[in-house]
């Protein structure tokens, strides 16, 4: 029979489980992005998404 500790671990571990794969699934639907010159600023950015870079994306609340 499994005392409070096992049962508080397994709890813990399925609750982790849980919680990487919801990450996971997150993560996977971020769009991977390009380099290029962001069409709003002009800049050059390692990674644009559709377009426009992370500064411009977060000042113009884009996705």
């Amino acid at each position: 029979m499994a005392d409070e500790i096992d049962l508080a671990q397994e709890r813990e571990h399925i609750a982790t489980a849980s919680a990487l794969n919801q990450v996971r699934e997150q993560a996977a639907r971020i769009e991977p992005g390009v380099p290029g010159d962001c069409d709003l600023c002009g800049e050059w950015s390692a990674r644009l998404i559709r377009g426009a870079c992370a500064p411009c994306r977060d000042r113009y609340k884009l996705p």
